[in-house]
């Protein structure tokens, strides 16, 4: 029965009984019709680019579902996130869920929210990451012999899954103290497939909410998502009960273990924290994976790209096979222009993170009443051609202009709810690149193709066709 009377909220009533300041703003019509037209789309990867489009045909305001207004103006970003009169949409963030907590990413209350990334941020704090970098160069350096080794058998290197596999061990290796070795054995953790199948499950609990509950019972493809999550959660569950027996002290641990989460007045049970870190291994190793197999493909396309990379960081580096630091690369103005064009062209978190209004309130010049559900997506806002002329080209040098856009860059969303691990992921992906390019000579494959490396759109993004091929040489200098 609860099934049945949510398949009823998916067809919006009529138009008329919309609020006119919604429904009268243009969309495609089975966008404006239903909540399916999201739906299907998400399961097909595409949502993401239909509403690019979308905006390229109707304008800044765009209708995407029956309840649902899309902006792509950039300025639009923070008069929504940081707008305290918006709060999450319900039924978007509970399909969020991992299992059956509220966590970090999912509290739509903010005190519970505010509270939770103080008893959380102490870990991907600066003074934390300073404290793990030693153990992500020593990472990245292993990733990189490991690649010169298998140069030396003259066939392409198919950089995707390795870089899956760095992004794993290094999340996990700062949250629980343990390197998973993925790496170094060139075979990924069992957790990881568990992993990848939370993605999925966010479409399909969002289409039919009760299978947050009983997904795991359902028999076939879909029902075996659920299973593997279930499979995370108790696995996670156990490494929780594990460091409180050993009192494991990492960065991430050591306040949260014995921490109280002040919105509850206790601390987190193993259920709660579990999921925390579900949210942290998910969060923490696919983006950071993604954004630099985008970065790679985008820079080794451009021999220009790549010679001014590379002068810059033999100026900084004279030393050819160290690993370089995270404060000098920091300071690196065409690194930091490189990784600043790769994460507006290929962003990957894509998918639109709905806000309602609780009051009246004004977005890009608009009354937005209360009751109505507004976002922007990191795709339609970095494609923005007001603020990136050529938008789909990859061109480093639009963020060395003393008049370049970086408001409009919102990889990592902006106010209090902005991204956790933002620091880790800017640190770890300077880090990589400085010490690939000096490293290595790089081709692509011949076989390698745009639809490959188009955006694959699941909340989170990836290669449509989940793979890099491409050929390395040691530098000879």
């Amino acid at each position: 029965m609860a099934i049945i009377n949510y398949f009823s909220t998916l067809i919006p009533p009529l138009p008329y009984a919309l609020p006119p300041a919604v429904a009268k703003h243009p969309g495609p019509f089975l966008a404006c019709a239903s909540s399916l037209w999201g739906f299907y789309l998400n399961l097909q990867g595409r949502r993401a680019h239909e509403i690019v489009k979308a905006h390229q045909r109707y304008g800044r305001v765009v209708r995407v579902a029956p309840n649902l207004l899309s902006f792509s103006n950039p300025q639009a970003v923070r008069e929504i996130y940081m707008n305290p009169n918006f709060t999450k949409s319900s039924r978007f963030y509970i399909a969020k869920h991992i299992f059956n907590e509220d966590m970090l990413l999912t509290f739509r209350d903010p005190h519970r929210h505010r509270q939770r990334r103080k008893l959380l941020s102490r870990g991907f704090s600066q003074a934390a990451l300073v404290e793990f970098e030693p153990q992500i160069a020593d990472k990245i350096n292993l990733l990189l012999r490991h690649w010169g080794r298998l140069a030396q058998e003259n066939n392409p290197i198919d950089v995707y899954p390795w870089a899956h596999m760095l992004g794993f061990d290094i999340i996990y290796h700062l949250m629980f103290g343990i390197d998973p070795q993925s790496v170094k054995t060139g075979k990924e953790s069992k957790v990881m497939p568990w992993l990848r199948a939370w993605r999925p499950t966010f479409n399909y609990k969002e289409m039919v909410p009760p299978l947050g509950q009983y997904g795991p019972y359902i028999p076939g493809r879909v029902g075996s998502y659920f299973r593997l999550v279930q499979k995370w959660k108790n696995y996670a569950m156990d490494i929780v009960r594990d460091c409180r027996e050993t009192g494991t002290k990492t960065p991430f641990l050591s306040r949260v273990l014995g921490g109280v989460d002040e919105s509850l007045g206790r601390p987190l049970t193993d259920s709660e924290l579990a999921e925390e870190c579900m949210g942290g291994m998910f969060g923490g190793s696919g983006t950071t994976a993604n954004t630099f197999v985008y970065a790679l493909w985008g820079i080794i396309r451009d021999a220009s790209i790549v010679n001014r990379l590379r002068e810059e960081l033999d100026e900084a580096f004279p030393d050819p096979d160290i690993v370089p630091d995270s404060v000098t690369c920091a300071q690196l103005p065409f690194l930091n222009a490189v990784l600043s064009e790769t994460l507006r062209r290929y962003p990957t978190i894509t998918g639109l993170l709905p806000r309602e209004a609780q009051e009246d309130v004004i977005v890009d010049g608009i009354c937005i009443p209360k009751g109505a559900n507004v976002a922007t997506g990191n795709l339609t806002v970095h494609l923005d051609e007001t603020s990136f002329p050529d938008p789909l080209t990859f061109n480093p040098d639009r963020w060395l202009a003393s008049d370049a856009p970086r408001d409009a860059l919102v990889p990592f969303s902006v106010g209090a709810r902005k991204c956790i691990g933002m620091n880790l992921a800017e640190l770890e992906l300077r880090v990589w690149l400085a010490a690939f390019f000096k490293r290595f000579d790089a081709r692509l494959d011949k076989s390698m193709t745009e639809n490959d490396m188009d955006i694959y759109d699941s909340f989170s993004a990836s290669p449509r066709g989940g793979r890099l091929l491409v050929w390395l040489e040691k530098r000879r200098r």
